[in-house]
């Protein structure tokens, strides 16, 4: 039975105890309310979840529990006692640390730097302890099942590994409370579950998870107690036991539980788009080896097929990718585009060919944070915006408003800065530069990382009808439901090579991650 937010904050018997709470908070910017008049729990030694669509005001009322932001209103409290958080070092010096889906890593900085970047181990002669910052690191690394080196540099580790430092970080400090946002968008199915065996072994320590996600499946596996919010109100308070996918769904949007559109597969004789032959890449070591990364990878796409590809953390999908737009040029092997051979020397080059990318980590490879929002829709298309060698502002505009109207991006004011948007919006404004090069091929890295069910689906929507109209997309996801929703075909990757090319629709999610999983047992090569 749902509970009211009173009912639900009263201590009863067996209820656990109220670690940190929040009271009638409220949040201004200029122009626009996210919060207002809040009231959220964290319960002790629970997995406390908090969840809404994209813009909904979870990242806000993250912010001010982590002292990131000031609350315009309301009060916060730390075991009982009312506390003012003006920074992060507050909220640290109260057991409260933050992982957040941004990362923030300093790249040039090794694996041991960056878990005790700020909080140095330090002799009394104030000389910096190394070897022990390495030996803390390479214990909290070990209890996450990722023995990384701890002196391997931060910025040359793939997405899902930073995130692993980052949880690295977070369980190495003194955390009475540890929040979470989207802590398992990077990391494969085997690697989810380790988190959450770390997970169950830090709430028999004494720590209070407050978790967030988009991935319901998640949600309902390791959840304790659910708030929903919308519109920067709470909507819905329970414990696990009157929660499911239709009450998360129905209190989330307003509305009852989409259906992702169903994939039609394409005729077999369509005209081919893409073909790759024989693509091998090698990467250079810090050590002086090299390791194969992807070898002879041969596939074809059809035009207006949508081919995914599906592969844990490491198989080489997102680097597959990379060689196809341009960059990582030094990749062997043949790629033709509409039988065409084309020279993917550089991203100018893929996309003069006919490539548009949309990369995985959508904060440092996808949105230029100093820019407008239709100055980073339009960079990819600058070139279809001119007269002569003039920049027109007025087909720029025309261009920009078109492709944000066709995506169904809430976004009032196109000069407003990119980051003014939700994660959702924002992912679909570079779905929009990428329109905007008028590709033949769209390549999509996690299409869907980090943006809330309803935008999921409208994601879905929006590739299923570009594909109707003849553009072949090419996505990776490490999500099996997603593949399912919105892929054709699917390859599946491993170690660098394609174990499985099959229709979707005689794949289970079992056989997926069974396939993806083949090769983990044989060594990378290095040499």
């Amino acid at each position: 039975m749902l509970a009211t937010q009173t009912e639900f904050g009263r201590d009863a018997p067996g209820k656990p105890g109220i670690v940190a709470e929040a009271k009638g908070i409220v949040k201004r910017y200029p122009g626009t309310v996210a919060l207002k008049g809040v009231d959220f729990r964290v319960y002790a030694r629970q997995v406390n979840v908090l969840v809404g669509e994209n813009g909904a005001g979870k990242s806000t009322l993250m912010k001010i529990l982590a002292g990131v932001e000031l609350p315009s209103e309301g009060r916060l409290f730390v075991e009982g006692r009312p506390v003012v958080l003006e920074s992060v070092r507050d909220a640290v010096r109260f057991g409260i640390t933050m992982v957040h889906q941004d990362l923030n890593l300093l790249p040039n900085l090794s694996v041991a730097e960056n878990i005790f970047a700020g909080r140095e181990l330090c002799n009394q002669l104030g000389w910096l302890r190394s070897r022990r910052q390495e030996e803390e690191s390479t214990r909290a690394l070990k209890l996450l099942r990722h023995p990384l080196a701890p002196r391997s540099e931060v910025g040359l580790l793939p997405l899902g590994h930073q995130q692993i430092v980052e949880l690295a970080r977070a369980i190495t400090q003194q955390t009475k409370v540890l929040i979470l946002d989207e802590p398992t968008s990077a990391l494969s199915p085997a690697e989810v579950q380790v988190l959450f065996r770390v997970l169950g072994q830090l709430k028999q320590n004494g720590v209070s998870i407050l978790y967030v996600s988009h991935r319901l499946n998640e949600l309902l596996e390791i959840g304790n107690f659910f708030t929903v919010l919308r519109d920067g109100q709470v909507v819905g308070e329970a414990d696990r036991a009157a929660v499911d996918r239709q009450w998360l769904i129905e209190r989330m949007t307003g509305k009852t539980a989409f259906q992702p559109p169903q994939a039609t597969v394409q005729a077999a004789d369509a005209a081919e788009a893409l073909s790759v032959h024989s693509l091998g890449l090698i990467e250079a070591l810090p050590n002086g080896h090299e390791k194969v990364v992807l070898e002879n990878v041969s596939f074809a796409l059809r035009r207006g097929e949508v081919l995914g590809i599906y592969g844990l953390l490491g198989a080489g999908r997102t680097e597959l990718l990379e060689c196809l737009a341009g960059l990582r040029p030094w990749f062997r092997g043949e790629v033709r585009l509409k039988g065409k051979a084309v020279s993917l020397g550089s991203v100018v080059a893929a996309i003069s060919s006919g490539m548009a990318l949309a990369p995985e980590d959508r904060k440092q490879a996808g949105v230029v944070p100093e820019l407008s929002i239709r100055e980073n829709i339009s960079l990819m298309g600058l070139r279809q915006c001119c007269t002569g060698p003039w920049i027109s502002r007025s087909r720029e505009l025309e261009q920009v408003r078109r492709l944000t109207a066709d995506l169904n991006m809430k976004a009032d004011d196109l000069e407003l800065p990119i980051t003014s948007l939700s994660g959702g919006n924002q992912q679909k404004a570079i779905l929009a530069r990428c329109l905007m090069c008028r590709p033949s091929v769209l390549l999509l890295d996690e299409p869907t990382r980090g943006v809330d069910v309803g935008a999921k689906a409208e994601i879905y929507r929006i590739l299923r009808g570009l594909a109707a109209q003849g553009l072949s997309v090419l996505f990776t996801t490490s999500e099996a439901e997603e593949m399912r929703a919105l892929a054709d075909r699917c390859l599946v990757l491993s170690r660098g090579r394609i174990i499985m090319d099959s229709d979707v629709s005689r794949l289970t999610e079992e056989q997926l991650y069974s396939a993806a999983s083949r090769n983990q047992d044989v060594p990378e090569q290095v040499r």
